[in-house]
């Protein structure tokens, strides 16, 4: 069973009401009040998923999956973690932590992050990631959202640091500077339901083709969300996705696989959780 905790939106929801006839209450709302006058913005969520799968790729299996993040006059520093198994039959456990830095105004979004992966090195030590394998790495992300009348969005990756590339004839390693770009639209539906649509490819080779190709499509996707408020601050959400990675699809890896999900090319998830904003 899971048990989920949220801040309560202001002392009205704890507090019994009073008889104010005739003359204006007083409020007191923390997590209006003391964040606005400090120029803080913050939020924060807890997942529980089905699958981890990024990209186009299927990363791992059930996974716990939070993130927690403050801004301050569009700067903003962003924590998100995963714990949770390699795969459904669990025959691994895949920890990891991501920090990100940047600047988001006027619906820009310009930001650095940092993905650990736990292999037995530092958090900013790249040793230990094979040839030909990202291992811990630093990536640049820029992005662009029209805005919520028009919620047509861009979204550009690319790989800087880490063992980031292939083997040459020589045994030396040609880094790929493995890049992603995804468009994406949000489709507004009744009851608090949002539908999303995502095209992904890479520009050239890259991991996500197994540096193996050029320019591929590898990730079309479709998100449909379920938000609940629980008050001005804290909400439950249930997701759904499909996921197709058209990549040298084929009938064999099309079929899913408890044990060798890695080349899985269609995948679905579920996902629940809580979040405050």
């Amino acid at each position: 069973m899971l048990f989920l905790f949220c801040l309560p939106a202001s002392a009205e929801d704890v507090l019994p009401a009073r008889d104010t006839v005739g003359a204006s209450p007083v409020k007191s709302r923390w997590l209006d009040e003391h964040p606005k006058r400090l120029g803080l913005t913050y939020g924060a969520d807890v997942n529980l998923v089905a699958n981890y799968i990024w990209r186009g790729l299927y990363v791992g299996g059930p996974s716990v999956q939070a993130s927690a993040n403050v801004g301050y006059g569009g700067l903003f520093v962003d924590m998100w973690w995963n714990v949770g198994s390699t795969d459904w039959a669990f025959q691994g456990f895949l920890p990891e932590v991501d920090i990100s830095v940047g600047f988001s105004r006027w619906g820009f979004r310009l930001f650095v992050i940092h993905m650990c992966y736990f292999d037995g090195t530092g958090l900013f030590d790249f040793k230990q990631a094979a040839p030909g394998q990202p291992g811990n790495t630093t990536e640049l992300r820029a992005g662009y959202k029209v805005s919520s009348k028009l919620p047509l969005s861009i979204l550009w990756c690319t790989r800087f640091t880490s063992r980031d590339g292939y083997l040459l004839e020589d045994g030396t390693i040609k880094r790929a500077w493995s890049s992603y770009l995804e468009l994406g639209y949000d489709f507004a539906l009744p009851y608090d339901m949002t539908l999303s649509a995502r095209l992904g490819m890479t520009p050239w080779k890259s991991l996500y083709t197994s540096y193996k190709g050029d320019f591929a499509v590898n990730n079309i996707a479709l998100t449909l969300r379920k938000d609940w408020s629980l008050s001005a601050h804290c909400g439950l959400h249930l997701s759904a996705d499909l996921m197709l990675n058209p990549w040298r699809i084929s009938r064999e890896n099309i079929r899913w696989s408890a044990t060798d999900p890695g080349e899985q090319r269609l995948n679905a998830n579920i996902s629940c959780g809580v979040y405050l904003k």
